[in-house]
């Protein structure tokens, strides 16, 4: 299994910068979670919402969008084009699923790939006023439970701001 988390910073922070953010960059391969969970809005969206309320973050919206399902044809060996299935014979089905759930803390964006069985994971928890990367760490756990990859890769970057000695927040 490939996991890795690890820190990747191009440029130093400056000295006095607290943490103020956690970004959680991850792909997961070989997804041995329901099927639908690739899919379909519906229960995903659901369970990331619980997931979210668990890890003591707040939900304020969300969007989502699902992707038909397409078959590859080749016209000739140069030429790819991708028919929509069942477009005339029966209701299209999907194939992943785009999702965003917006927090008052940041954001959760993921895409799935239902027929790789293939998760692409965006989680970013920030506060100023409080250090919250636990709890971006407690989303990101809800997902890799939820998806239950095979294997995953995690890229953790720790975010920094300066802030000005007048702030008020």
């Amino acid at each position: 299994m490939r996991n890795s988390l690890s820190s990747k910073n191009n440029l130093s922070p400056v000295p006095s910068s607290p943490t103020t953010g956690k970004h959680i960059l991850a792909e997961f391969w070989q997804c041995q979670c329901d099927p639908q969970l690739l899919t379909s809005t519906q229960p995903l969206l659901s369970l990331l919402t619980q997931a979210v309320e668990q890890a003591g973050l707040t939900l304020v919206g969300h969007a989502v969008h699902e992707f038909e399902q397409y078959e590859v044809q080749k016209d000739n060996e140069s030429d790819i084009n991708l028919k929509q299935l069942n477009q005339d014979t029966a209701p299209a089905q999907t194939s992943g699923v785009t999702l965003t759930l917006l927090l008052a803390e940041s954001h959760l964006c993921l895409h799935t790939w239902g027929e790789y069985q293939t998760v692409t994971m965006d989680v970013y928890v920030c506060n100023v006023a409080n250090e919250n990367s636990s709890k971006a760490d407690a989303l990101f756990n809800a997902c890799l439970q939820l998806f239950q990859p095979k294997q995953h890769h995690v890229n953790s970057v720790s975010r920094q701001h300066q802030i000005p000695n007048n702030f008020q927040h």
